[in-house]
């Protein structure tokens, strides 16, 4: 069940996959701008290309898979929160503020069904994440799209109010290859305006020391601070904080 809370529909990647163009020449092959900086437009591009029928079926697939298993997990919360708030004798005021937060129609919890960001902000996070990468000497190999759940609590620990409370979500981590196998990572301070890369395991914990720059003396720190950092400050390549639907509308 809980499992289940962390799947997206497939769909949702489909769609921001095809977002991810940092920079593109139009009607041109690539043999036409061997040099280009940009990447080149292929009109007979297909890789991973799906029709809008396939997509639908994958939509409703995790609509009978997955939306009512979340939503018996997450009316269940309610339930038991329910029933412990009835046991606990309660003022006139936070009965009336409760009220105000209950769902008079009794309806189930609003499963997010896909998310988005903007089109021009997601071009800036990849020639962000390509210049970190490029600072430190590295070529990225792949993009994963982590999946994720947000909290069922007002605020994030840095201060940011949660806007989707108990919604899933995805988090973007680029990776560079060590040895045949892909990392994620943050970068680093390598002195003279040059960046290191510091490798992460799946689970965004310090991978250690054996698999990162063998050219860097320093040792990563294992909680770098990400918050009003310097320039040359530890700086994170993963995304997230897009927008999701329903809710809210």
């Amino acid at each position: 069940m809980k499992n289940s809370k962390l799947s997206l529909s497939l769909i949702s990647y489909s769609l921001i996959a095809f977002t991810l163009l940092s920079c593109v020449t139009e009607n041109k092959t690539e043999a036409d701008c061997p040099d280009c900086p940009c990447t080149v437009a292929d009109d007979n591009y297909n890789n991973g290309i799906i029709l809008p029928e396939q997509a639908r079926k994958l939509y409703l697939n995790y609509e009978k898979r997955r939306v009512s298993l979340i939503q018996d997990y997450e009316d269940e919360i309610d339930k038991r929160n329910s029933d412990k708030e009835q046991k606990v004798p309660k003022t006139d005021n936070q009965k009336s503020n409760n009220a105000n937060d209950k769902d008079p129609n009794g309806a189930r919890f609003d499963v997010a069904r896909y998310v988005y960001y903007d089109y021009e902000d997601l071009k800036k996070y990849m020639a962000y994440i390509e210049n970190e990468a490029k600072l430190a000497g590295e070529e990225l190999s792949t993009l994963r799209f982590y999946f994720a759940n947000y909290p069922d609590q007002d605020k994030f620990p840095d201060g940011k109010e949660v806007v989707h409370r108990r919604q899933n979500s995805i988090m973007m981590s680029p990776t560079v290859k060590r040895n045949d196998k892909d990392y994620i990572f943050y970068t680093d301070d390598a002195g003279e305006g040059k960046r290191r890369i510091v490798l992460l395991k799946n689970d965004f914990q310090p991978e250690g020391n054996k698999n990162q720059d063998t050219d860097s003396k320093s040792e990563a720190s294992l909680a770098p601070s990400f918050s009003s950092a310097p320039i040359y400050a530890p700086k994170s390549t993963t995304k997230n904080e897009g927008n999701s639907a329903p809710p809210p509308y």
